[in-house]
């Protein structure tokens, strides 16, 4: 997403790019939220919302009307109107969902070419998924190669898509395990920041057979939330949150060593601050390095 920004960016600062793209590089450049805005939760739903997680499952429900801010939806817009501008393109309609539909895998193999020789694939249960950046060819165009950066992209939201039903499923304890993965681009001034974001809900087979249960208290059941993300100066950082029977407890992982002092300095204000919330906090703490990656149980489900 990063290298996507940049080109998009430095393509629609240049008279080349024809108007429908540089109208569509427009709309998906200013509906990328701010990172000012995750202070107030409703613009973290509505980001959450639109991170191009959800929109096979607004296609399915008829939603169409609801397409317009989805990251996704409009990564397809963009590759719609590049690929009549790209030497060697496939020249097609954007305007009826079938052609779509007959296009795009055909579109994705072409576009993204020899991605998958860049790094080896990651398992579907890694997070954060790791960083793996096209380098620009010399025969390529400028549009060439962002038509091959928006299909990178468009993949790697598939990729958070496929680790979600991946680790969706039932825990050897009977325990029913709701997964969501997702990344969130955010402005950080003139740059970018992707933000990668997993919650888990797990329910037991009490609250299982319960249904009202939710509705009258969801905080009683067993929330994890990892968030994945690289502020400068600060460096990478990940924090992984847990939630149960509304108590919350935290680690917190900065790979910088200034960092990590620095994040835990103000864990008292941050305690307090969660406090004044009325949040019920348990176990705050701030490690130097990485979060450890143990075994992982995986499901007997395979995905084909």
């Amino acid at each position: 997403l990063q290298g996507l920004q940049a080109s998009m960016q430095r393509n629609n600062a240049n008279d080349g790019p024809p108007q429908q793209v540089r109208t569509v590089v427009n709309t998906l450049l200013a509906s990328l939220p701010d990172v000012r805005q995750f202070g107030d939760s409703r613009q973290v739903a509505q980001a959450l919302s639109n991170s191009g997680a959800f929109l096979e499952a607004r296609l399915f429900n008829g939603a169409t009307g609801q397409l317009a801010p989805d990251i996704k939806a409009q990564m397809v817009r963009l590759v719609a109107q590049l690929l009549p501008n790209v030497p060697g393109g496939t020249l097609f309609s954007p305007t009826t969902a079938s052609t779509m539909a007959q296009a795009l895998p055909g579109l994705m193999r072409t576009a993204l070419g020899a991605l998958g020789q860049v790094a080896p694939k990651p398992h579907p249960g890694v997070f954060p998924l790791p960083t793996r950046l096209l380098q620009n060819a010399e025969e390529e165009g400028d549009l060439q190669h962002l038509l091959r950066l928006a299909a990178a992209a468009i993949s790697r939201l598939q990729s958070h898509q496929l680790a979600s039903l991946d680790q969706t499923g039932t825990t050897p304890d009977g325990n029913l395990q709701t997964t969501w993965q997702l990344e969130i681009p955010l402005r950080t001034g003139p740059e970018f920041m992707p933000v990668q974001v997993k919650v888990q809900r797990e329910e037991t087979r009490e609250q299982q057979a319960d249904p009202e249960r939710e509705r009258r208290d969801p905080l009683e059941m067993l929330w994890r939330v990892d968030l994945a993300f690289d502020l400068h100066p600060l460096g990478p950082l990940q924090v992984q949150a847990q939630i149960s029977q509304g108590k919350l407890s935290s680690q917190l992982w900065a790979e910088l060593p200034a960092t990590a002092q620095l994040v835990e300095s103000q864990l008292g204000d941050l305690r307090a601050r969660l406090a004044a919330r009325g949040v019920n906090v348990g176990d705050l703490q701030c490690h130097h390095g990485v979060p450890p990656q143990g075994p992982r149980t995986h499901l007997e489900q395979r995905w084909v």
